[in-house]
């Protein structure tokens, strides 16, 4: 345990957006009315922000946020920590500083324009438009926030709590236990990812004769190589048998493009073929 604890920590990150959205429980009525229809079997939401590229902005750019998270860690808990190895920490928290920042400009975009928003809303919505259901731009900012936590992994051998011997080494041996399953499931999402890209590579070069370029891209070179970057340091446990079909993904892919996946059929079949053998002889 000693060891996972030196050489991870744990990270939370919380992104919240506003969702500009209001149930429209008038409508919901005339629905139901209108279709013979029991008033419980309808939801309707107004879209507040309807027609605003700035909102939207600030939607899209959180949930890319999101993903980019939980590439760059392991998970760990139902309550939002995930495990971030500490060879990776310091790029991942130059990242978060500079996407933090970013947040904050859209934000404060979104400030500025919001009453011209709230106008192009009352040109879609017409005769559903409410002035009430725009409450002042201070309000609304309120429901916009980022939270970012740090915490240490936890470790049996720092438990101090006054109670008999006995007690205490059941509960090391009951923290140890949970700490051990967390670790396995964030090894498991490791061999996750690797098998995956692993299947869509063996997949894409399965195609015989000639392709198309629409059918290939630089990120079916890039992704893998990639991917091998941050199996690098999330091999938590050191497993050899990761390490090393991580490096055989790497060195299959290293030097290649997608023109020679596009235009050479022989790439694409020795490439599958080794791809195919580190599945098959990988133990998942």
């Amino acid at each position: 345990m000693s060891a996972i604890a030196n050489s991870a920590v744990l990270v939370k990150l919380n992104i919240s957006v506003w969702g500009a959205t209001k149930r429209n429980k008038q409508l919901e009525q005339e629905l139901a009315v209108s279709k013979n229809a029991d008033p419980q079997a309808t939801r309707m939401y107004d879209n507040l922000m309807v027609g605003s590229v700035g909102h939207k902005d600030i939607q899209k750019y959180a949930a890319n946020v999101r993903l980019w998270h939980a590439a760059m860690t392991l998970p760990w808990d139902d309550k939002g920590y995930r495990l971030c190895p500490t060879s990776l920490f310091i790029d991942y928290k130059a990242q978060h500083n500079w996407k933090k920042q970013e947040f904050g400009r859209l934000i404060d975009v979104f400030e500025d324009k919001y009453s011209t928003y709230r106008d192009v809303a009352k040109e879609y919505r017409g005769d559903i438009f409410n002035e009430n259901d725009y409450p002042p731009v201070r309000e609304i900012l309120q429901k916009f926030a980022w939270n970012f936590v740090v915490a240490p992994v936890p470790a049996s051998g720092h438990l101090c709590i006054d109670l008999p011997e006995q007690e205490m080494q059941e509960l090391r041996a009951a923290c140890d236990d949970e700490v051990e399953r967390k670790i396995q499931d964030a090894v498991k999402e490791s061999e996750r990812r690797l098998r995956k890209e692993l299947e869509h590579i063996s997949s894409k070069c399965a195609v015989v004769g000639d392709t198309d370029d629409k059918r290939w891209h630089d990120t079916f070179v890039s992704n893998p190589l990639e991917l091998c970057r941050m199996l690098k340091h999330m091999n938590v446990t050191n497993d050899p048998k990761l390490e090393e079909a991580r490096k055989k993904l790497e060195e299959i892919m290293e030097g290649k493009t997608k023109d020679m996946f596009k235009d050479q059929p022989e790439v694409r079949e020795e490439v599958k073929k080794e791809v195919d053998e580190i599945i098959k002889s990988y133990e998942w």
